[in-house]
């Protein structure tokens, strides 16, 4: 009897915890149809004030100037050690706790997310590519560029998890053995 009640009670829990899990969901993505930022750290370009994204204008034309560069350049690689030159680093930020991180030159990574980030053009992303212009922030990168950059994005981008063009699904199959296999082969060898 005991258990039987545990285990109503604990259904009836996990039903309100999913429950409120959805309205929380929900509640976001509808603001985010509205425009609204949020939450979380604000890109490169971007300050927080009164909870709505507000462009830092010295800040703004580094990132329109990562974005020129990349289109000039047209490979991330080569973008990272050009503003690695040029001493261009990463968003300083100081936490609640006072604590400050950032300030690092910019990875391959970062530098990828940043030239796909539909913030710089006045969007909220709502879920992976589902966009909706235009958010309640305006926007520092110009749709001319944006598309441009996006195509040489696209144009770049390689197909490593289909793993095309190759005979093996990895370059070291067949050279690489762990000493179980190594230990079946010499043996199947005449």
């Amino acid at each position: 009897m005991g258990r039987l009640t545990l285990n109503v009670l604990l259904s009836f829990a996990q039903f309100e915890r999913e429950i409120a899990g959805e309205r929380i969901r929900d509640k976001i993505a509808a603001s985010k149809k509205k425009g609204m930022w949020m939450g979380g750290y604000p890109p490169l370009g971007y300050d927080v004030r009164d909870r709505k994204l507000v462009i830092t204008p010295h800040v703004a034309e580094t990132v329109r100037h990562i974005f020129r560069r990349y289109f000039e350049l047209g490979a991330v690689s080569a973008l990272r050690n050009d503003l690695s030159q040029q001493g261009i680093v990463s968003k300083h930020r100081i936490d609640k706790h006072g604590k400050t991180t950032g300030g690092k030159p910019l990875f391959a990574g970062a530098l990828h997310h940043m030239l796909k980030n539909r913030i710089y053009i006045g969007e909220i992303v709502i879920h992976k590519d589902t966009a909706y212009p235009p958010g309640e922030h305006p926007p520092i990168i110009e749709r001319p560029l944006w598309d441009a950059v996006t195509k040489r994005l696209a144009d770049n981008t390689h197909d490593r998890e289909a793993a095309v063009g190759v005979q093996e699904p990895s370059l070291l199959t067949g050279l690489l053995f762990d000493t179980e296999t190594a230990a079946a082969l010499r043996r199947a060898t005449p």
